[in-house]
């Protein structure tokens, strides 16, 4: 089952693929450089070429609109995320009229929770999730969700098949407790990843659509977001409307004494 602070926290971040500045355009080509996956490929040579296609990046930072369904409860927000790649995953979420109801601080090592709207703080390592989660869960696949990005950690390993006559190409393999299945388009990026863990009965299911051309960086628009767990079911849709790269950004996460601290 997922904890009720992690489903908090999972709430949190999925509403995270949504972000600030430049609006995108439509693609109309497909970028410059596809690596063309053959029939002949070795299923090591496919995964390297997949790879080379992941976003190549410093800092992203973008803005969504996001519906949430929990159980019987349906929650419409914005949220902004903005990721510095590699050391940090920072989330604002703002309901009705612009107020600003939490923010998330991920780190490889922690992760931060400040629920504004019940005046809470929550503070765990990141190891803190592998109680409900495998211990193969890293700060890189969290990001890599956002970004519609292959996971080194998953493909580092010779437990897993290419199907290359498929459309869309799939690739499915095993990393200790995980089993993870890629649907890949022509253009080498996601049309859809999930991840699951049976021993555990937990799943996520993410589905990436509408690409589009922004900062140089082929990027889904929309975002389907499913999680299940036990008896909890999460349901998440997002709409990007603007984002940016590579620009500077800032991650305020100040923490006041009138915030109860949960343990």
């Amino acid at each position: 089952m997922w904890n009720k602070s992690v489903v908090t926290l999972l709430l949190l971040v999925v509403l995270a693929s949504c972000s600030t500045k430049k609006k995108m355009s439509k693609v109309e080509s497909k970028p410059e450089v596809v690596e063309t996956i053959s029939k002949e490929d070795s299923k090591n040579a496919v995964v390297q070429k997949f790879l080379l296609s992941n976003l190549d990046f410093t800092t992203f930072s973008g803005k969504a609109k996001s519906k949430i369904d929990l159980g019987k409860s349906s929650y419409d927000v914005t949220a902004n995320i903005r990721i510095e790649k590699d050391k940090r995953i920072w989330i604002s979420i703002t309901a009705l009229l612009g107020i600003e109801i939490g923010r998330v601080l991920i780190t490889p090592d922690s992760v931060q929770i400040l629920n504004k709207f019940q005046g809470e703080y929550i503070a765990k390592p990141f190891s803190y999730l592998y109680q409900y989660a495998s211990e193969d869960l890293t700060f890189s696949n969290v990001q890599d969700l956002f970004l519609a990005n292959f996971s080194t950690n998953l493909l580092n390993t010779t437990d897993f098949e290419v199907d290359q006559t498929s459309v869309p190409i799939q690739l499915r393999g095993q990393k200790n407790a995980l089993t993870y299945l890629y649907l890949v388009n022509q253009q080498n990026r996601l049309d859809s990843f999930s991840l699951e863990q049976p021993e555990k009965g937990q799943k996520l299911e993410a589905s990436y659509a509408d690409y589009s051309n922004g900062g140089g960086q082929l990027f889904p628009m929309g975002l389907e977001l499913l999680i299940s767990g036990g008896d909890m079911n999460i349901k998440a849709n997002f709409n990007y409307s603007r984002i940016s790269f590579n620009e500077a950004i800032e991650m305020p996460f100040t923490i006041s004494n009138k915030y109860k601290v949960i343990n």
